[in-house]
């Protein structure tokens, strides 16, 4: 398996999960079990990010693709938030840096997306984009997002033994176990997109964007682990 990359920079304060938090808009959770699992595109083979470490603009491509059933510019993504982010120095068209996962979800509000038609990328259109946002605290507002057919976008550190998921029960998994059997956690961390809740499994079901690699299953106590390290989730509230 490839080296995997990586691209979400922890952001330099909570603000916006604070003053946008998703629970703050729902009237309340869904009780009853959770099984669903989202219906993914056929885009698994183009949505592959490679050497660059632009999984911001993946993660949240796939997101919009399970929405809206189109193949996005997840490139051009990546570059619009760097170009925002207010980091400074990171806006350059060349560098290989990565961005916050707020500033993606912030170019899908202001400027749309850019979905490819004929295999040519269209310009940035506000009907590709969103209009609202909100940031999900915990599993249950994850597993509620879903169980409503809304994908989540996760911003989360990531462990050494992440980037080899292991065959369990049938289901390839990643996260499994106490947290300090997880192995180092590199300088940046990963966006990832969860398309699946599962209260039978106890588990979120996520598609990453390297090339070779399984949808993977991820235990929730795992996710709220990775929450509690100023873990972020990215849900979208209106259109």
């Amino acid at each position: 398996m490839p080296q995997p990359t990586l691209g979400r920079l922890m952001p330099p304060d909570f603000e916006h999960t604070q003053k946008y938090g998703y629970r703050r808009i729902l009237a309340a959770t869904v009780k009853q079990s959770v099984e669903r699992t989202l219906v993914l595109p056929r885009y698994r083979d183009k949505y592959l990010q490679g050497t660059s470490n632009a999984c911001v603009g993946f993660s949240s491509s796939w997101m919009m693709s399970i929405l809206n059933r189109r193949y996005y510019d997840a490139m051009w993504l990546w570059q619009r938030a760097k170009q925002i982010d207010g980091w400074t120095g990171n806006d350059g068209p060349n560098d290989n840096n990565g961005t916050y996962l707020r500033a993606g979800l912030d170019v899908l509000r202001m400027e749309g997306h850019r979905h490819h038609f004929r295999g040519v990328p269209r310009e940035p259109d506000m009907n590709d984009g969103i209009k609202a946002n909100r940031w999900a605290a915990d599993v249950d507002e994850i597993r509620t997002a879903i169980a409503g057919g809304t994908p989540v976008v996760l911003g989360i550190n990531w462990y050494g033994t992440f980037s080899t998921p292991v065959r369990h029960a049938g289901r390839h998994w990643i996260g499994r176990g106490a947290p300090g059997t997880w192995g180092s956690r590199p300088r940046l961390g990963h966006a990832i997109c969860a398309y699946g809740a599962s209260d039978r499994y106890q588990a979120l079901k996520l598609v990453n964007t390297w090339d070779n690699w399984p949808v993977v299953y991820m235990p929730y106590e795992t996710v709220e682990q990775l929450l509690s390290e100023a873990g972020e989730a990215a849900v979208v509230t209106d259109r």
